[in-house]
């Protein structure tokens, strides 16, 4: 073990410094790596899955895969952002104890057909360059 450890360090510093901190930031993110957008939910619109009228749809790259996030607009603040995925086992895992953030459904798959538009729309908000804030219906 210690000796991978020294091979993936010494592979590291031979990499400019700049590549590293892009690799670094594609594992894990920080405050400047979120995409951000503003969604609310229209005045007709039956499949909205969440509790909160509005709220902000987020992306950041984590572990390089593009990670969905949603933060209810509400009073109180919400502690955490609630993470979106199609694969519900993982999302479920990820959420444990948040159960105020999805209004009820009947099914799985009524929840999957009601996420997977945002779950789109969060993944193609993740190509925009990091710190990017929209507030319209760009995407």
């Amino acid at each position: 073990m210690p000796a991978a450890v020294g091979i993936v360090l010494a592979a590291g510093l031979s990499l400019p410094a700049g590549t590293i901190a892009a690799e670094v930031s594609n594992l894990i993110p920080g405050a400047g790596d979120f995409r951000m957008q503003v969604i609310h939910k229209a005045k007709d619109e039956a499949e909205w899955p969440f509790v909160a009228e509005s709220g902000v749809l987020a992306c950041a790259r984590v572990l390089n895969k593009p990670a969905v996030y949603f933060v209810p607009e509400q009073k109180p603040e919400a502690k955490r952002a609630f993470a979106l995925d199609t694969d519900l086992l993982g999302m479920s895992l990820v959420n444990l104890g948040m159960t105020d953030v999805l209004k009820p459904y009947g099914s799985l798959e009524a929840l999957l057909k009601r996420i997977t538009p945002f779950v789109i729309m969060g993944r193609r908000l993740c190509a925009q360059p990091p710190g990017t804030s929209l507030t319209g219906s760009e995407l």
